[in-house]
């Protein structure tokens, strides 16, 4: 065991906790923004992957999966987020919602829109 000098002060371990406390709110602020961005990019390329599975499906059928969908991702859609236009032969998906990433601190309001369009 080392044994202390009498000019030393233990100030190390303070610099050791605060950069310990540092890294923790940045692992804590990293997963409260980024969970929410890596679901919603999994929620588009679940879409993507479904979209030819919509063809000659009512706008509600559509709007019903959609939300089906998206809460396998925790994403809570109400039927009004979810806007499906059906025209002819061509098939217009958007979709707005937001999640509020709360950071303890402050709040912050992560906006997406996703929008899909083609042959029906």
């Amino acid at each position: 065991m080392r044994r202390r000098r009498l000019d030393q002060r233990g100030a190390g371990g303070i610099g050791c906790l605060f950069i310990i406390a540092v890294a923790a709110a940045g692992i804590y602020a990293g997963l409260e923004l980024g969970l929410p961005e890596l679901r919603n990019r999994s929620f588009e390329d679940r879409l993507n992957e479904s979209y030819s599975f919509f063809a000659r499906q009512s706008d509600k059928y559509i709007r019903e999966r959609i939300i089906q969908i998206a809460s396998e991702f925790h994403i809570d859609l109400k039927p009004e987020q979810v806007n499906v236009v059906i025209e002819g032969d061509h098939l217009t998906i958007d979709i707005d919602y937001q999640k509020i990433a709360d950071l303890k601190f402050e709040q912050k309001v992560l906006a997406y829109h996703i929008h899909r369009s083609g042959p029906y």
